[in-house]
């Protein structure tokens, strides 16, 4: 089955463990994607603001940035999907969710279409780990003062405790928002229709693209719904054994060695 849409996860994935890329492998990935009309997705829990940064100079009109776990679709700088929370939803959560006894342990932080804002107080540490993500982390007195319009929460816990987290509040949330274990510790709480694989679904159904037509890459637990869902997937090299287990294929090389743009080119010989 020709390919049509090719979607990759960013942390641990497409990029190498210092967030930086192969500049001048994924240009000319990118540019041979192009000749044959296929759409490379960019599908992170990262805010837009970051994403664009980071790929400034290897833009291109077949990339597509899922930014948020979903929550915006961005093409040549363009939104084309907003799945932003309820001002309603935001309101609730600060005012009420977080106080729950299973997030008192936990740090909140709110991204926004403008900035992203955590309260003052937050460990050091954290903030300083948050500004490498997070391109204009503000420090407010409380988050119930916030005047933006919120595209998803984040909620910091100990890496080992996030997934019977995540259990806890998809349960607390009975459908109303949704929580995904993105990694490194961070749960990401978004709107309940939204996450990479509504957002890639989304673009499918834009394309005129069945899932057999589509190729995606992973290597975490927000990636299992894509990975399970596509034609042809695959977990990366550095992924755990359980991730991998996910996918129908493993790449032959982990994130550090290129291993997504990499088995693109192996899979998608030039002609």
């Amino acid at each position: 089955m020709t390919i049509k849409l090719i979607a990759t996860d960013l942390n641990g994935t497409l990029l190498h463990n210092d967030q930086g890329y192969n500049q001048e492998l994924f240009r000319a990935v990118l540019a041979q994607l192009e000749a044959r009309q296929i759409t490379l997705v960019l599908a992170s829990g990262n805010e837009y603001a970051h994403l664009r940064d980071l790929f400034a100079t290897t833009l291109a009109p077949n990339l597509v940035m899922v930014a948020e776990n979903g929550a915006s679709i961005y093409q040549a700088d363009q939104q084309i999907f907003d799945g932003s929370l309820s001002a309603d939803d935001v309101a609730q959560f600060v005012a009420v969710d977080r106080h729950q006894d299973f997030l008192q342990d936990t740090y909140i932080i709110l991204t926004g279409k403008m900035a992203s804002y955590t309260e003052l107080g937050a460990p050091q540490q954290l903030i300083d780990a948050a500004e490498a993500y997070y391109d204009n982390l503000q420090q407010v007195t409380s988050l119930t003062a916030v005047d933006d319009q919120i595209k998803k929460i984040s909620v910091t816990t100990q890496p080992d405790q996030a997934q019977e987290l995540v259990t806890r509040l998809n349960t607390y949330f009975e459908g109303r928002l949704h929580a995904h274990d993105s990694g490194y510790g961070v749960i990401d709480i978004v709107a309940a229709n939204v996450g990479k694989l509504p957002a890639v679904q989304w673009l499918m159904a834009r394309q005129g693209v069945t899932a057999a037509e589509v190729m995606v890459f992973g290597d975490g637990a927000n990636d299992v719904p894509l990975l399970q869902f596509a034609g042809q997937s695959f977990a990366m090299r550095n992924a755990t054994p359980e991730i991998q287990a996910m996918a129908r294929q493993v790449t032959d090389w982990p994130n550090e060695a290129d291993g997504v743009l990499r088995t693109i080119q192996r899979e998608l010989p030039t002609d």
